[in-house]
C-alpha cells in the first residue's frame, strides 16, 4: 500500500495528477481519492460517497481545499492548517486554484508539499518531544526548580491574565521557562510569596516574551517588575515575515513547533464549559478555567515562544537589515508606545455624555426626515413593512426603481451600487439625510459610545497601538477606541480630549513627509530646491510646471487651482498613477471650467519628470526590482514581498509593484515618526516630566501629547530636536520640517506663531 493519499472534493478535477505532479518531488508514489464520485463545484455532506475507512493505513492523508479538509477529517481552516502534519495522519493543502486569485499563495502550497517527503523519511520538525511541564502550586515544587532558573542565562516569560488590559483584570500566573520544550506555570500566590526573587530573575536576566509589550506592561502595573533585557518573537516573525495577522503565537507555534494545534483543545474546553454554565463566550475569561486546564495550556504557550525564538533570533541576526530593524526600532518603539498607552488621553467627560445626546437627538431627526419622505411612504406602501436605511437591498429598490434614478456604478458582483459615493453624487434630499444618517449614526456608535465605555476612573482613555499591525510600518490601534481612524475633519470627537486644567494639548506634525522623503531618496535636486528654499512645495512645483510668472509664496492667493493640480500631480506621480487617474482626482476638485483633460495630464506628467529626472530613475529602478524579484527593502531595514508581482495578471502585477514603491516612501515617513517619538519619551523621563508631559497617541506622520503650559516651549524644542535628528535620511543643513499646533483640546487647536500672537 501507498504511503500519502491526496484526497480532492470531487471528481470535477479531471487531472489531478497534473496538480500533484507540479508540486510533488518526483519519485514519490501516492493513491488519489475523490470525496464524490460526480462532478460537482460545491458538494453537501450528503453527496459524500468515499468510505472514509479507505483512508486508514496511509501515513500521510492530504486533504487538498477547504471542502476536502472538512468532509474527510472534520475540521475547517485550510489555510491555518496548510502543511501541519495534524494527528500524525492529516496533511491539509489549499488547492492550487487558489493561486488564480492569490498568487502569493504559491509559495505557501509548495512548502506544504515539500513537507511529504521529510515526514515519510522520519526527520519531520514537528515530531513531538519530550516535555517537563510542571504546575507550581506548592512550596515543594519551587524549590525542585529553583536552583534551574537561577542558573538559566535566559527566561521565556509568559502570564495568565483575566482581560486584555491591567486595569480590568488580574494576573492569574506566570509561565517561565528555561529552554525549549520546558514549561513551569507558577500560581500568582507563589510569586506573591517569592516576590524579591521573581524581580531578581526578571531584573537581571534575558527574558524572552511573545508580546513584549502586553506581558510587561501588565506586570509593570500589577507586579511593579522590571525587565531592562528582553526579546519579542512576535517582533522577531514580523521582521521575517511582514504579513498581517499572522503573528499569534498559537498559529506560528502551529507551523513552527512540534505542539499542534493546542488552542483548539482549549477552545473545544471554554466551549463546552460555556454552555454547561450558560455564560457567553464573549464574557469567558481564563480566570473561569480550572487550574488542572489552565496550566498545561500556560505551560504550552512557554515551551512554544522558547522554540519559535531558538528559529526566529539566529534568522533575524543572520540578516543586517532585519537585525537593525528589531534592535533599533521595534524593541525601542515597544517601550515607547507602552508609555502612551500607560498615559492615556485626557476625556472631558461631561462632554461625552453631552456629546451623545447630541448625537442621538440627530439620528432621531434624520429617521423622522427619512420616515415622512414621500418615496419612502410609498416603498412602505408597495412592500408592506419598514424601510431601514441601513439595507442596501431597500436602498436600491428606493432610488432605483421608486424614484427611478439611474445607479450607474456596479458592485463586485454586478448588482447596482447605492455606496457612499453614488448616494453623494445623488444630490437628493434623501440620500443627504441617509448619508447624514449613516455618518451621525457611526459617529454616536463608533466613537462616542467607545470613549464613554473605555475611559479609566481617572478620566483617561487608554487604548492599543500595534507595530506589528500594517505591512508599510505605519503603526495601528485598537482597543477601546482606534485613533487611526479618527476622522480627520471631525472636531466633535477631537474636542472630547480636554487637557487638564494649566495643561495644553500640543501637537506636532512632519511637513510634506513623504514628498520629502521621496526627494531625499531618490537624491532629485528638482524636489530638493522647495525644501533648501522653505518654500511651500505645491506652489513651488505649480510654479515650475505652468510658468506662472507670481513668486511661489504668491501662487497659494493668486493660483490656487494650479496649486491642487501640482499637488494632485505630484503623489499621482508619486504613487504611479496615470493620466486619466491623475485627470480625475485633478477634476473632483475643480471649479467650473477649470477641469484638465487626460491629454493635459499626459503632458504635466512629461514635463514633471522633465525636471525631476532623478525621481524617475528611483521610481523605475525600484520598479525593475519588484518586477524582478518580488520583493524590496526600505531605507530601515522593512522587507515588503510582494509575490503578486509575478503574477500572470497585468493589473494585480502593475498593483503589487506600484505598493512597493509606495511602501518605499511610507515606511521611512512612518519610521522617522517612531524613533522621533523613542527619543521624546526618553527625555521625558530623563528629564523628571512624566507626570506633566504625556504623550497619548501617533496618528499617521503626528505625536499628540498633553503638556503642562510653562513647558510648552521647551517640550517644542525638544520634540524638534528628536524628530529632526539626523538618521542618515535628510537633506543637508535642511532638516524635514515639524509643525506645531496648540490648544485647549486637541478638537481646538492653532498654530504655534497663532498661538503664540
Amino acid at each position: 500500500m501507498k504511503e500519502v493519499c491526496f484526497v480532492f472534493a470531487s471528481a470535477i478535477e479531471n487531472n489531478p495528477d497534473k496538480i500533484i505532479k507540479k508540486y510533488l518531488e518526483a519519485g514519490i508514489e501516492y493513491d488519489v481519492k475523490f470525496l464524490c464520485s460526480g462532478e460537482r463545484e460545491k458538494i453537501l455532506k450528503k453527496d459524500v460517497d468515499l468510505d472514509l475507512k479507505e483512508l486508514e493505513g496511509y501515513k500521510i492523508v492530504c486533504p487538498i481545499g477547504a471542502e476536502a479538509l472538512k468532509y474527510a477529517a472534520g475540521m475547517t481552516g485550510v489555510q491555518k492548517y496548510n502543511g501541519i502534519y495534524i494527528e500524525r495522519k492529516y496533511m491539509p493543502i489549499m488547492h492550487p486554484n487558489i493561486t488564480l486569485i492569490k498568487p502569493q499563495l504559491d509559495e505557501d502550497i509548495q512548502r506544504a508539499f515539500d513537507k511529504i517527503p521529510v515526514i515519510l523519511s522520519g526527520d519531520d520538525f514537528n515530531m513531538a518531544h519530550a516535555k517537563d511541564y510542571c504546575f507550581i502550586e506548592t512550596e515543594e515544587q519551587f524549590l525542585q526548580y529553583k536552583a534551574e532558573i537561577e542558573a538559566a542565562p535566559e527566561l521565556v516569560v509568559d502570564i495568565e491574565t483575566t482581560s486584555v488590559t491591567p486595569r480590568t483584570g488580574n494576573i492569574l500566573g506566570i509561565a517561565v521557562s528555561t529552554k525549549p520544550h520546558q514549561g513551569l506555570y507558577f500560581t500568582i500566590d507563589i510569586v506573591r510569596k517569592h516576590y524579591d526573587w521573581f524581580y531578581q530573575q526578571f531584573s537581571t536576566k534575558k527574558c524572552i516574551f511573545h508580546n513584549a509589550k502586553f506581558d510587561i506592561a501588565y506586570m509593570a502595573y500589577e507586579l511593579q517588575f522590571i525587565f531592562p533585557d528582553y526579546e519579542d518573537t512576535m517582533l522577531l516573525h514580523y521582521c521575517l515575515e511582514e504579513s498581517v495577522g499572522t503573528h499569534g503565537l498559537k498559529p506560528l507555534a502551529l507551523r513552527f513547533t512540534d505542539l499542534g494545534d493546542y488552542e483548539r483543545e482549549l477552545d473545544d474546553y471554554k466551549k463546552s464549559w460555556a454552555r454547561k454554565n450558560k455564560v457567553k463566550l464573549a464574557d469567558f475569561n481564563y480566570g473561569m478555567l480550572p487550574s488542572d486546564i489552565l496550566a498545561p495550556y500556560a505551560c504550552k504557550d512557554g515551551d512554544g515562544t522558547f522554540q519559535l525564538y531558538k528559529k526566529f533570533k539566529p534568522l533575524v541576526e543572520k540578516s543586517e537589515q532585519f537585525s537593525s530593524l528589531y534592535t533599533n526600532i521595534l524593541k525601542p518603539a515597544t517601550y515607547a508606545l507602552m508609555k502612551l498607552e500607560k498615559n492615556g488621553g485626557p476625556i472631558n467627560k461631561a462632554q461625552v455624555a453631552w456629546l451623545s445626546e447630541q448625537y442621538q437627538i440627530d439620528v432621531e431627526e434624520c429617521l423622522d426626515e427619512i420616515a415622512h419622505h414621500e418615496a419612502v411612504k410609498r416603498f412602505e406602501r408597495i412592500h408592506g413593512k419598514s424601510f431601514n436605511p441601513n439595507s442596501t437591498m431597500q436602498c436600491r429598490e428606493l432610488f432605483g426603481n421608486i424614484l427611478g434614478i439611474k445607479l450607474s456604478k456596479k458592485t463586485a458582483t454586478g448588482a447596482a451600487s447605492v455606496d457612499k459615493e453614488v448616494l453623494k453624487d445623488m444630490e437628493h434630499p434623501l440620500s443627504e439625510a441617509i448619508l447624514d444618517l449613516r455618518e451621525k449614526s457611526k459617529m454616536a456608535g463608533t466613537y462616542i459610545n467607545n470613549i464613554l465605555k473605555g475611559v479609566d476612573y481617572d478620566g483617561r482613555l487608554r487604548s492599543g497601538f500595534n507595530i506589528h499591525g500594517t505591512t508599510s510600518g505605519r503603526l495601528s490601534s485598537s482597543g477601546s477606541l482606534n485613533y487611526q481612524n479618527i476622522p480627520r475633519d471631525n472636531k466633535d470627537i477631537k474636542k472630547l480630549f480636554k487637557a487638564r486644567d494649566g495643561y495644553k494639548i500640543v501637537q506636532c506634525d512632519l511637513g510634506t513627509a513623504e514628498v520629502y522623503y521621496a526627494a531625499v531618496l531618490s537624491n532629485d535636486m528638482f524636489l530638493q530646491q522647495a525644501f533648501i528654499d522653505k518654500l511651500d512645495f505645491h506652489s513651488y512645483v505649480a510654479k515650475q510646471m505652468f510658468n506662472l510668472t507670481c513668486e511661489v509664496h504668491e501662487v497659494k492667493g493668486l493660483y490656487p487651482a494650479y496649486r491642487q493640480y501640482a499637488k494632485a500631480i505630484t503623489f499621482g506621480i508619486m504613487y504611479q498613477a496615470g493620466p486619466a487617474k491623475i485627470a480625475e482626482t485633478v477634476n473632483k476638485d475643480a471649479k467650473a471650467g477649470e477641469e484638465i483633460s487626460i491629454s493635459q495630464a499626459k503632458q504635466f506628467i512629461n514635463k514633471y519628470f522633465s525636471e525631476a529626472k532623478l525621481l524617475k530613475r528611483f521610481i523605475d529602478g525600484s520598479n525593475r526590482q519588484i518586477e524582478n524579484h518580488a520583493y524590496i527593502y526600505a531605507f530601515f531595514g522593512r522587507k515588503r514581498r510582494l509575490p503578486e508581482a509575478l503574477s500572470p495578471n497585468p493589473g494585480a502585477a502593475k498593483h503589487a509593484v506600484r505598493s512597493g514603491v509606495n511602501f518605499l516612501v511610507q515606511s521611512v515617513a512612518s519610521d522617522i515618526n517612531i524613533l522621533g517619538l523613542i527619543d521624546l519619551v526618553t527625555w521625558v523621563e530623563d528629564s523628571g516630566y512624566d507626570d506633566v508631559i504625556k504623550p497619548f497617541t501617533v496618528v499617521h506622520d503626528s505625536i499628540v501629547s498633553e503638556v503642562r503650559e510653562d513647558l510648552i516651549p521647551e517640550y517644542i524644542a525638544n520634540a524638534k530636536r528628536c524628530i529632526q535628528t539626523d538618521r542618515g535620511l535628510s537633506i543637508e543643513n535642511c532638516p524635514i520640517k515639524v509643525d506645531f499646533e496648540i490648544g485647549p483640546s486637541w478638537g481646538e487647536l492653532q498654530d504655534e506663531d497663532e498661538y503664540y500672537s
